[in-house]
Parts: structure tokens; sequence; C-alpha cells
């Protein structure tokens, strides 16, 4: 089972992102590493870049923008990319046909070099709540099975090493 830990600095920049202007989708990178083969941290989510264009259903990011903020990232601390983010305005999080052309293509390219990218499905629920989806590209996209805060703490108790 795939499992997303999520840094809670990451965690609120997502939702600050989203909470900005919720009619309008929203996203971005994730940079992290990973904690052996199925299990992934998010420490870092980018917003889309400054000439993103944010619609109702549908965002395309500012790809030099995050070209450049990987190839930063990337070089200062030992994070890698590993997928990216973005928001729904409606209640369903499943990964449209978009979507999908967009994990596939990433899976690519020589700069996000991901065998594997994950997809984080953001959006507001009831009483106004953040809900995510994740997803993993393999063979197929297939769901993650489960999204939770990381505790670095309690993971260097259990013996593992974050970079």
């Amino acid at each position: 089972m795939t499992t997303l830990y999520i840094t809670p600095k990451a965690w609120k920049q997502i939702e600050q992102a989203v909470r900005k202007k919720p009619s309008l989708e929203t996203g971005g990178i994730m940079m992290g590493y990973p904690l052996g083969e199925d299990r992934w941290v998010v420490t870092y989510a980018s917003e889309p870049g400054p000439n993103a264009i944010h619609q109702p259903h549908s965002i395309f990011f500012d790809d030099m923008h995050l070209k450049k903020l990987v190839r930063k990232l990337s070089r200062h601390r030992q994070w890698k990319y590993i997928g990216d983010w973005h928001s729904h305005t409606i209640k369903r999080l499943s990964p449209s046909k978009g979507d999908k052309r967009t994990i596939w293509a990433k899976a690519s390219q020589s700069m996000y070099m991901s065998s594997s990218p994950l997809m984080l499905i953001v959006g507001l629920g009831k009483n106004n709540q953040m809900n995510a989806r994740g997803f993993i590209l393999g063979n197929t996209l297939r769901e993650v099975g489960k999204i939770e805060l990381y505790d670095r703490q309690a993971q260097q108790q259990l013996g593992e090493k974050a970079p």
C-alpha cells in the first residue's frame, strides 16, 4: 500500500493556496523524498507560478517557473520532484482526462524525471474542510492507500531517517 506523508508546512502551503480563491483551481509541484519503496514525504508544495491560468475547472501551470523552481530546490536540498498537486472546485476529487494526460506527460519529461509521479487532488468539502485524494503512476494510475500528516519525531522513533 502506498502512503503519502505531508509535512504540516507543505499542507499549510496547499491549504492557503486553495482558500485564497476557492472558486478557481490552483496547484503546483510537490517536492520531497521517498521513505522506502511505497512511502513518500511531501516537504514542499508550490503555487502554480506567476503566469499560471486559473479557471473554475482547470489550472494551467507556469511550467517555465516551475522547472526553474525544481532545479533550484533540488540543488540546495536533498528534495526531488515527486509530483503535482491541484485543487478541484467540485466535490469529486477524481482525476479528469486532462489530469491523467498531464501526469503521463510529466513522467517522461527529463526535468521532472519521476518514474512514479504522484498526483494529489484537494478540495473544500462540507463545512469548508480540506479533503485530499492521492494517486501514483506506475503501469497504471492507482489511488494512494493512505495520506497523512508527517510527524518527523514519530518516524525517527521508528528508526527512519529523513534526508
